[in-house]
């Protein structure tokens, strides 16, 4: 039987929509298999903060994206495990930023990845749990290729039935049909799945726009939004969500 300690879940409606019990799970990967609702951005702003670095927002932004945008041009980011992704990310931050500190963006890049590592370890006791219970798991990814490589190295790929990379599939979010795909891998209908992710624009809309349940993943407990049936701040609170959704006997 499935852990329910965690009750501090919300459910955004004052009714779930009457529907088939939810017999799937798709997980964003960045921001929610690997941190709680925190964006990969927003962690970087965090550790450039802490490293005393003199930078704006405006700066840090920019950065990220040109990281991003090479990223997906990289060969060599298809087949990258955690560490080396971080480190050729940060490089790119680094460059596009004209700072030349190689003990800095070790630093940097390093404890990025110790705390993916951290949150993604308790992640995957989750996902075990949550295939015990005869749910079919699945990963929805905006990546670079290398998000099943990312799910073996993390753990979690024995408990997922299937896993989407935007740069292998042709699709991305917040295109709907990615999350129609990602219904049909699974081998169910829609209103079966339940949409896990942080970003409300990317993951949350598109999969109620198909019919999906969602889960907003949200360190904000106010926030609200109609396409969200429930708002969450750390994921183990799923187990309070799947309660009166799913049969976890």
């Amino acid at each position: 039987m499935v852990n329910r300690s965690y009750s501090t879940v919300t459910r955004m409606r004052a009714e779930i929509p009457t529907s088939p019990r939810i017999s799937g799970i798709l997980f964003d990967f960045g921001g929610t298999l690997d941190g709680d609702g925190l964006h990969w951005l927003d962690r970087f702003y965090q550790l450039y903060a802490s490293s005393d670095l003199p930078l704006a927002r405006s700066q840090i932004r920019a950065a990220f994206d040109f990281a991003e945008a090479r990223a997906l041009e990289d060969p060599a980011m298809q087949n990258a495990p955690l560490e080396e992704m971080v480190r050729r990310h940060v490089h790119c931050q680094f460059a596009h930023l004209s700072i030349d500190d190689r003990s800095l963006e070790e630093q940097i890049a390093t404890q990025f990845t110790a705390d993916v590592r951290v949150v993604a370890n308790r992640n995957r006791a989750l996902l075990e749990e949550l295939a015990q219970n005869d749910l079919r798991l699945g990963v929805i990814s905006n990546g670079c290729g290398n998000t099943a490589e990312l799910c073996d190295e993390l753990g979690f790929s024995p408990y997922l039935a299937v896993v989407l990379d935007s740069k292998l599939v042709g699709l991305s979010k917040p295109d709907p049909q990615f999350f129609v795909r990602a219904a049909q891998e699974l081998g169910l209908t829609p209103d079966r799945v339940l949409m896990v992710g942080d970003s409300l624009v990317r993951d949350i809309q598109p999969a109620k726009q198909i019919g999906m349940q969602t889960a907003w993943l949200i360190a904000d407990r106010t926030a609200t939004h109609p396409a969200a049936d429930y708002r969450i701040s750390v994921l183990p609170e799923m187990r309070a969500v799947l309660t009166p959704l799913a049969p976890l006997e």
